[in-house]
């Protein structure tokens, strides 16, 4: 029997070369519903713009290995626990000894979108839709973005550096509303202004307009936006529908264990599609590029392991430039959390903490990203607050700390659990 692991971003990718460098006699078959499996994600935004040729999308191509097989373009549609049976959209069942769900999500459409024939919507997600949209964009160029998420904000500042018209419309609040306090947001949202991106906050969507069958205008908090391209950023939803009937989901939800398993101990999940049930606290949902990247790669390491270890760090840390303004997310707003700041508004420069019960649980960095491995290390390490936490959230003086220019510090930063 071999192992199965479903889904071929990130995380499943993680999970098999971890799997097959700690059980290399463990057969591994990786099957993925898109036709391309093994890219970037969060890339798309700058293939779309044309600033990335798709060929860098892909992950470093793995070596030979005949007990590595991939199986692309086929989706899984039920799960079978009494047989240890996979069965795929041509029919096929696949028979495990170990499984791993990574299989993500689907993008999320509002009603009226998903209810919609028209031309030029596309949504922020896979590479089928990012080259549709990229090949639509030729000769449509004035976009509109809805939503406020990361992917939204990244894929309008590229878009508006390649010379379109952009506008982002956001449902209500803000933008990174789930990441960012209003002041920090505040400061993001002027920014993209300053960069000629128009915005609408607090404008959910109410009516959509065509043209010959292409997409014309949207309305939004009660005033008609102009476009003739509609991208859909507004988060994903997690594909669970396979596994109904299975045992495994709780309330709908694919919940995992702090060793990534599901209630099935041969069944792991990670990535977007599993929800943690820490020790202690409420259950969460990650969603980041460097949890999916650990948790894949755990859950690879624990398929065999007696006893399977816990996900050492459940913390959030994002970090992005937004053409020109460095941004780190060390955690997100909590509820009843106390806010310390250091700021210099004048200068697009915001630092600051979330602290519950004493110690430091989340905070972003915008303008001056200095110290971001030490802060996140604090908060993985669950200290509390003191004075040299002050010392360490004070802006450098004199200057603001951008990106280093080499790749490899960035994905350090991006990738490192450690802080």
């Amino acid at each position: 029997m071999t192992v199965i692991i479903v889904g071929g971003g990130v995380a499943g990718f993680q999970a098999a070369a971890a799997c097959r460098g700690a059980w290399p006699e463990k057969p591994v078959t990786l099957v993925d519903r898109e036709n391309e499996m093994g890219y970037y994600r969060a890339l798309l935004p700058q293939f779309m713009a044309g600033a990335l040729p798709e060929g860098r999308l892909f992950f470093p191509p793995a070596k030979n290995d005949p007990l590595l097989t991939f199986r692309p373009g086929l989706r899984a549609v039920s799960l079978e626990r009494a047989d240890r049976k996979l069965m795929l959209s041509n029919g096929e069942a696949l028979a495990y000894d170990r499984l791993v769900l990574a299989h993500g999500g689907d993008a999320y459409l509002p009603g009226i979108l998903a209810d919609s024939s028209c031309r030029g919507v596309f949504t922020v997600r896979n590479l089928t839709q990012a080259r549709a949209a990229k090949t639509w964009m030729k000769d449509h160029r004035n976009v509109l973005i809805f939503g406020g998420s990361l992917v939204a904000v990244k894929t309008a500042i590229h878009l508006r550096q390649a010379g379109f018209s952009v506008a982002i419309v956001v449902r209500r609040g803000q933008v990174l509303l789930r990441a960012l306090t209003p002041e920090a947001a505040a400061l993001v949202e002027g920014h993209l202004q300053r960069l000629d991106i128009q915005l609408f906050v607090n404008s959910p969507l109410e009516e959509i307009t065509s043209k010959n069958g292409n997409i014309a205008a949207i309305k939004a908090g009660g005033r008609w936006i102009d476009c003739d391209t509609l991208l859909v950023a507004v988060g994903t939803v997690a594909d669970t529908a396979f596994l109904e009937g299975s045992g495994l989901l709780d309330d709908g939800r694919l919940v995992v264990s702090p060793t990534l398993q599901t209630a099935d101990p041969r069944i792991f999940a990670a990535g977007d599609v599993a929800v943690l049930a820490p020790l202690a606290g409420e259950e969460i949902s990650p969603n980041t590029w460097p949890q999916a990247v650990n948790q894949g790669r755990l859950a690879g390491q624990n398929l065999y392991r007696t006893p399977p270890l816990p996900l050492p760090d459940l913390t959030r840390i994002n970090a992005l430039d937004l053409h020109g303004l460095a941004l780190v997310i060390l955690g997100p707003p909590q509820e009843g959390m106390e806010v310390i700041v250091q700021e210099r508004p004048e200068e697009g420069l915001r630092r600051e903490l979330f602290i519950v019960g004493g110690k430091v649980v989340g905070g972003a960095l915008i303008g001056d990203i200095s110290g971001a491995g030490a802060l996140h290390a604090l908060i993985h390490a669950v200290r509390p607050f003191e004075g040299r936490t002050m010392a360490l959230l004070r802006p450098r003086l004199g200057r603001v700390i951008p990106f280093s220019g080499r790749r490899v510090s960035r994905r350090a930063l991006l990738l490192s659990s450690r802080g």
